[in-house]
């Protein structure tokens, strides 16, 4: 009886997790809800603000964009590393390009 109790306990706690773990990624969708991030001027810490980019792919976004003086289209983030086709597919919303020069484009 008291393994039943502690595996019951476990799916319990396993499911608390869970719900913690949705509503955390929900809050961080929430929070950019109709915003978007330029990736041309945003900072490492401002791109975290999106969801699934980690601190370290952040600062590879930053990266790459000051090897390349700045993106001229969203799709080149494909080519940041630590960014994939499905990574970007979800999160491409999240970001816009602007530029001074008038050239680059969303």
């Amino acid at each position: 009886m008291g393994n039943q109790v502690s595996k019951v306990s476990l799916r319990i706690g396993i499911l608390l997790l869970l719900i913690i773990l949705c509503a955390t990624m929900v809050t961080a969708e929430e929070k950019l809800m109709g915003k978007t991030v330029n990736i041309n001027t945003a900072t490492a810490e401002e791109l975290t603000q999106v969801p699934m980019i980690t601190p370290e792919l952040a600062q590879a976004i930053v990266a790459y964009r000051e090897e390349v003086a700045g993106f001229q289209l969203i799709e080149e983030l494909i080519l940041v590393e630590g960014f994939d086709q499905k990574l970007f597919l979800r999160v491409q919303s999240f970001f816009l390009i602007e530029c001074a020069t008038g050239e680059c484009t969303d």
